[in-house]
C-alpha cells in the first residue's frame, strides 16, 4: 500500500511512500526455525565452552552448575521479553522490529535512539558473523579428528592442518576456506524467500535430531571415567592437566555465587547465547496468519530451546564428562592455552574420546551441528537486510539501499551489503593488518574480542524494548490501543529493563569504570590499551559514527524538504 500524505505537485511526491515490497511467505514453523537458527550457532557441540566464557568461578549446586542457573534466571527473564516484542508486533507488523517500535513510540528521541539501536545491532550481528564462519571450519577439523579416532585413518588425524597455517586457521588457508563458507551462505540468502526459509527449516530440524542424538547417546553411552582413561590415549593430555587448568584459571567456583562480580558476568554470556531468539519480529511484516500467534510461538518457542540447551543438557552432558574436565578445557582454549588435539571443547569430540567405538553417531552429530553455526549467518544476514529496508523507507539510507528485489522479495542489496562487509571482516581475521594495540598480540581479529564486542554493541537492542513498554501507553495510546496484554505491557518493560540494566551495568560498564579508575589513579597509562584490546575503543567509534550519519541525514532531509516528524506519526508501509 503508499502513504496517502499529500505532495507538490510536479515529479514524484516527497511524501508518498511505496509499499515495500515484501510478501507475507513465511508460516509459524519457519518463524520458530529462524529464531532457533539465530541462537543456536554452536551450541549443541560446544555448549561447554561457553562455561569459562566469563573468566568466572562457576560452581555446582542441585544438580546443576552456576551457569545452568543463570541460563534459566536470564530465560525466565526473557519471557517478558517476548511478549513485548509479540505484542508490539502483533499492532505493529513490520519488517525491522524493535527500530520501527522505538521510532514510533519513544517521544522526540525516539527516531535517533531507534538508529542507533538499530545501527549498532547490525554491527554486533556481523561480529556474530565473524565469529561464527571460522567456527565453521573448526567443526570441520573436529569431524576429520573424529573419524580418524574411530577408524585410525591417517588422513584423517591430520585433520588439524586442514585451513590451517602454522598450525592456526588464519593467513591464506583460513581465508581461503572462510571465503567458501561465505559464498555458500550467499547461495543461501539469496534464494526467494519462501524457498529461504524451506532451506532454513529443513537444515534446523537435522541439527534439532543432531541435539536429540547427542543428549540421548551421550547421557547412554558417555562415562567419566572410559573420558579420562582414554584421554592421554588420544590426545597426548591428562584430566590431572584440566582439572588443573580449572583451579589455575579460577573458573572452578563452589556452589551459586550471586555476587555482582560473578552473576551479571555470566548472564552476559547468557545473553550473547541468547541474542537472535526473539529476531522473528523483525521479519513480522512477513509473517502470514496471525501475527500474535506467530511471533508468539517463535519467539518463546526459540527461548525454550534456548533455556534448555543451555541448562539441562549441558550440566547433565557436563556431568557424564566431568565438569570440571571440561573447565579446564575451556579456559585453556579462550586463554590460548594446550588443549585436547587443539581444539575447543567440543561434546561430539569429547565423546568420541569416552567411546571410540560409536564415531559414526559422533560425527553425525558432529556434521549436523556444524549445519547451526553455518546456517546462523543467512539468517542474521537475513535480518540485517530487513532492518536496512525499515532504514530505506524512513529515508535513513537510499532508497536503492532497501530496494526489494522482485525475484527474491527480498532487499538484495542491503544483503550484498552485508555479505561484502563480512568478507572484510574475514579479511581482518585471517591478516594482520591492524595496528597491534587495538588487535592484540598479532594486528588480527580474535574470538574473544568479537564476542564482548558483540555484547557491548548490542545494548541498546536489549535495553531499548524495555524502554518501549513502559511508554507505549502513554505516547502513542493510539498504536498500541489493540496490543495484547496492552494493561501489563509496562509491567513486562520494567522488569525486562531492571534485568537488562543489571546485567549490562555489572558485566560492562561497571567493570571498564573500575578498570579505567585503577588505571588513573596508579598513573599508568594503559587506559587506552585497555579499550583496544577489550574492543571498547571500536565500540565506542562506530556509536560516533552512528550519530554522526543521523545528523548527517537529518540535515539533507531537511534542506530537502521532508517533514520527518510526519514520517515517524505513522507505520512504514506493508
Amino acid at each position: 500500500m503508499a502513504d496517502t500524505t499529500a505532495a507538490p505537485t510536479g515529479g514524484r511526491a516527497l511524501f508518498v511512500r511505496q509499499s515495500s515490497g515484501l510478501v507475507r511467505e513465511v508460516s509459524v514453523r519457519n518463524a520458530l526455525f529462524y529464531n532457533t537458527a539465530a541462537f543456536i550457532g554452536i551450541t549443541v557441540a560446544w555448549a561447554p565452552l561457553f562455561y569459562t566464557l566469563a573468566f568466572a568461578p562457576v560452581g555446582k549446586s542441585a544438580g546443576l552448575t552456576s551457569y545452568g542457573w543463570a541460563a534459566i534466571l536470564v530465560g525466565a527473564c526473557c519471557v517478558f521479553l517476548g511478549l513485548i516484542f509479540a505484542s508490539l508486533a502483533t499492532v505493529m507488523p513490520r519488517s525491522g522490529g524493535d527500530y520501527v517500535f522505538t521510532s514510533r513510540l519513544i517521544p522526540v528521541a525516539g527516531p535517533f535512539l531507534a538508529w542507533v539501536e538499530s545501527f549498532t545491532l547490525v554491527f554486533a550481528s556481523l561480529a556474530v558473523i565473524a565469529f561464527e564462519i571460522p567456527i565453521v571450519l573448526r567443526n570441520t577439523q573436529i569431524s576429520g579428528e573424529i573419524i580418524g579416532i574411530g577408524t585410525g585413518s591417517a588422513f584423517f588425524n591430520r585433520a588439524n592442518g586442514w585451513f590451517t597455517s602454522g598450525g592456526a586457521i588464519t593467513s591464506w588457508p583460513g581465508m581461503i576456506g572462510a571465503l567458501v563458507v561465505i559464498a555458500l551462505i550467499l547461495l543461501v540468502v539469496i534464494q526467494p524467500t519462501r524457498r529461504f526459509h524451506r532451506i532454513v527449516t529443513g537444515l534446523g530440524a537435522i541439527g534439532l535430531l543432531s541435539w536429540v542424538v547427542m543428549w540421548v547417546a551421550g547421557l547412554a553411552f558417555v562415562h567419566r571415567s572410559s573420558f579420562e582413561a582414554n584421554l592421554p590415549k588420544y590426545t597426548d593430555m591428562t584430566a590431572a592437566a584440566l582439572q588443573k587448568a580449572a583451579v589455575s584459571g579460577s573458573v572452578l567456583g563452589h556452589g551459586l555465587s550471586f555476587s555482582t562480580a560473578v552473576l551479571p558476568l555470566l548472564m552476559s554470556v547468557i545473553l550473547f547465547q541468547y541474542i537472535g531468539f526473539q529476531y522473528s519480529a523483525y521479519i513480522a511484516g512477513e509473517v502470514r496468519g496471525n501475527i500474535k500467534r506467530g511471533i508468539l510461538i517463535g519467539v518463546l518457542g526459540a527461548l525454550f530451546f534456548a533455556v534448555v540447551m543451555n541448562s539441562i543438557y549441558v550440566d547433565t552432558l557436563g556431568n557424564r564428562l566431568g565438569t570440571q574436565n571440561l573447565l579446564g578445557w575451556g579456559i585453556n582454549f579462550w586463554s590460548g592455552g594446550t588443549t585436547p588435539l587443539g581444539q575447543p571443547t567440543s561434546l561430539p569430540l569429547a565423546s568420541t574420546i569416552a567411546k571410540p567405538g560409536l564415531w559414526p553417531v559422533w560425527l553425525f552429530v558432529s556434521v549436523a551441528a556444524t549445519l547451526w553455526p553455518f546456517l546462523l549467518c543467512p539468517v542474521y544476514i537475513s535480518l540485517i537486510s530487513r532492518i536496512s529496508l525499515a532504514w530505506s523507507l524512513d529515508r535513513q539510507v537510499p532508497k536503492w539501499f532497501g530496494q526489494v528485489s522482485e525475484r527474491l522479495r527480498a532487499p538484495l542489496n542491503a544483503i550484498l551489503v552485508a555479505v561484502g562487509l563480512s568478507v572484510v571482516l574475514a579479511i581482518l581475521q585471517n591478516f594482520a593488518l591492524l595496528p597491534k594495540s587495538i588487535a592484540a598480540p598479532e594486528g588480527k581479529l580474535n574470538l574473544v574480542s568479537t564476542v564482548w564486542f558483540s555484547i557491548l554493541m548490542a545494548l541498546f537492542s536489549w535495553v531499548l524494548p524495555g524502554v518501549n513498554a513502559i511508554v507505549a501507553r502513554f505516547s502513542r495510546p493510539d498504536l498500541i490501543r489493540n496490543a495484547p496484554w496492552r494493561g501489563a505491557l509496562w509491567l513486562f518493560g520494567l522488569i525486562w529493563l531492571a534485568f537488562a540494566v543489571f546485567t549490562y551495568w555489572f558485566a560492562g560498564i561497571k567493570p571498564i569504570s573500575d578498570a579505567v579508575g585503577s588505571s588513573l589513579k596508579a598513573g599508568q597509562s594503559g587506559v587506552l590499551s585497555y579499550f583496544n584490546t577489550t574492543g571498547i575503543t571500536l565500540t565506542i567509534a562506530l556509536y560516533a559514527i552512528a550519530v554522526i550519519i543521523y545528523i548527517a541525514v537529518a540535515i539533507r532531509n531537511r534542506i530537502s524538504g521532508v517533514e520527518m516528524s510526519l514520517l515517524y506519526h505513522e507505520l512504514p508501509p506493508d
